[in-house]
């Protein structure tokens, strides 16, 4: 555990009242996340399948690796980005084009799907992921999925809106002393301290410490998916500093209010900058976004998914390392032997076919077995574990590609999947908020920060491409934009409950040819289908539509022949009747409340 001073700097000069007022809420906001830290850290080990051995209960270095595919199959569910779409308020249609290219062209020079895919990890696997967006003097701001460890909170949060936190805290940021040094942002008082703390021997120790820990904290956002590439390199000789940057509110002395500040500072003892957070970001709102699928009314750090995976994984770990070295002292073939029989040396023979053994005497009353138990009722067992595990997550047998044992039906099995996936869309709704403010907090500091010029390609369905040159007057908005998200797996359920309740419909009324037009066409909006693909598919529905009716013409019209009974499909041919159309649009409109 860090040990923050609130009275002296690590030289023995007093800290200053700013540095003593962030140093306690540090202490405060780390003593709140602790509780979790060894939770996490267990969790960790097990997704990655290491294991701790002792002496009493787990022996062997084995994992059942429960916790890995449980998070597969969950994260299967739910590992697309959710569809940001802008909205223009006073109806500028070009405007929302350009700012649609201009999201879907960040989207992609950012890598958000990546992103996306890491924030999602870390919420099944810790809670509570946090992504940070910052502006970087490009034309797009940064985006960082930030490690567990590496942001605190101020513990009377609102669990459900991060802008009424008083402080939030970004720690663990490792920068090498000659990147500090060469950095205008930092004062040059503290850039002095950093020199003479560099070269004293408690500057060296510190150092190393630094590099050990940004070490372990790369490792596990490697773990999380992120790329090396994003890992700072130091060179041998570097000295590693650890920054805090600490938002705060802070009182303004001339405007009689509290003001939104960053304040930069190395070793939780030597400031380095101190600026408004409207100077550094360009707006007043907190450059964090965080969220959670298990809210909690007191608790900002809630439990995981793999909460429920943790303390099952580490039992069944533990009964299968008792299992396997039970088969191993079985496949020992220990012996007791009568250590009172005079002139008998006991000696191992290696195994053979037809091999005799010697023994003096009986060998049922000089060798006895090393009775070893099998302990036959541990895979039951485990079984049995791996169920509850599964019922509580609803990452079922079926989600993971796994047969069950008994014989259910299809019915059963298409049950046991629609609810294991509605759990996923659950997860979801609570992520698509997250990117709300996330996409609103993007707009504002473009809006804030981007200028000059911005190339982008737009491709069109037909796949040409078009290139536009695009400056600030092109997109931005007096009236402003309103981001609709929506997620791919909500989008998904809605377009099957939807051809569900046309099929409901078309059952009820199998004679409606207008009625299965509009089923039709709504089904095909929901696969990506050009224009011309579906203009393609409705040419070759109504050349079908015309040749059966006139074959039903020749066959009704030959002299002779019995008069066929009138069929679906040729009834279907007459136009429903006024009350016929107002039942369906009735019955439309009850379905859409549903």
């Amino acid at each position: 555990m860090p040990e923050y001073s609130t009275t002296q700097t690590s030289s023995g000069s007093p800290l200053s009242d700013l540095m003593e007022k962030l140093l306690k809420e540090k202490k405060i906001a780390f003593e709140f996340q602790k509780r979790k830290h060894e939770d996490w850290n267990d969790t960790y080990e097990l997704s990655r399948g290491k294991v701790k051995t002792n002496r009493l209960t787990q022996r062997q270095a084995v994992n059942i690796p429960l916790m890995k595919e449980t998070e597969k199959t969950i994260l299967s569910r739910i590992d697309e980005a959710p569809l940001v779409e802008w909205k223009e308020l006073s109806g500028d249609e070009m405007k929302e084009i350009i700012m649609q290219t201009l999201w879907d062209d960040f989207f992609r020079e950012k890598n958000l799907e990546a992103i996306d895919i890491q924030d999602k990890k870390t919420a099944v696997r810790y809670g509570r992921p946090t992504k940070k967006v910052v502006p970087n003097g490009g034309f797009y701001p940064d985006v960082y999925a930030l490690d567990i460890y590496d942001v605190t909170y101020d513990p009377l949060m609102d669990p459900l809106n991060i802008e009424t936190s008083r402080f939030v805290i970004h720690q663990n940021v490792f920068r090498s002393l000659r990147e500090i040094l060469a950095d205008k942002k930092y004062s040059a008082e503290g850039k002095r301290k950093l020199k003479v703390w560099a070269d004293s021997k408690e500057g060296v120790i510190q150092s190393e410490q630094n590099k050990e820990e940004a070490k372990a904290r790369n490792e596990r956002l490697e773990a999380m998916g992120v790329d090396h590439d994003k890992f700072p390199l130091f060179a041998a000789g570097d000295v590693i500093v650890n920054l805090t940057e600490h938002y705060t509110l802070l009182w303004n002395k001339k405007t009689k209010k509290f003001e939104r500040r960053v304040v930069v500072y190395a070793n939780d003892d030597t400031e380095l900058a101190n600026d408004s957070l409207k100077e550094v970001i360009g707006i007043e709102e907190w450059p964090f976004v965080t969220w959670a699928d298990d809210m909690e009314t007191n608790d900002l750090w809630n439990d995981s998914i793999d909460d429920m995976v943790r303390v099952p994984n580490k039992l069944i770990n533990i009964w299968f390392s008792q299992l396997t070295e039970n088969r191993t002292l079985k496949n020992f073939q220990m012996h007791w032997y009568d250590a009172t029989k005079e002139g008998y040396q006991p000696q191992t023979y290696e195994p053979g076919p037809g091999r005799m053994l010697p023994a003096p005497g009986n060998p049922n009353e000089t060798i006895l077995p090393v009775n070893v138990s099998g302990l036959d009722d541990t895979l039951e067992a485990i079984n049995f574990l791996t169920a509850v595990v599964e019922r509580a997550t609803g990452a079922t047998a079926i989600e993971k590609g796994v047969g069950e044992e008994k014989q259910q039906t299809l019915g059963e099995v298409q049950v046991l999947v629609g609810k294991a996936m509605e759990r996923s869309t659950n997860i979801a709704k609570f992520y698509r908020r997250s990117w709300y403010d996330f996409a609103r907090k993007w707009y504002k500091m473009m809006e804030a920060n981007s200028r000059g010029k911005k190339t982008l390609f737009k491709t069109a369905r037909n796949g040409k491409v078009f290139q536009k040159t695009i400056y600030r007057g092109d997109w931005i908005s007096e009236a402003g934009y309103e981001p609709m998200v929506r997620s791919s797996s909500e989008q998904e359920q809605e377009g099957i409950k939807g051809i569900q309740k046309f099929q409901f419909l078309i059952n009820m009324s199998p004679n409606n040819l207008a009625l299965r037009k509009i089923a039709q066409k709504r089904s095909l909006e929901i696969v990506d289908l050009s224009p011309d693909e579906l203009h393609e598919i409705e040419e070759a529905e109504d050349q079908m539509q015309k040749l059966a009716e006139q074959q039903a013409q020749i066959q009704t019209g030959l002299p002779g022949q019995p008069q066929p009974q009138a069929q679906p499909q040729a009834q279907a041919a007459t136009p429903a009747g006024p009350n016929e159309d107002q039942e369906i649009t009735k019955l439309l409109e009850e379905l859409s409340t549903v």
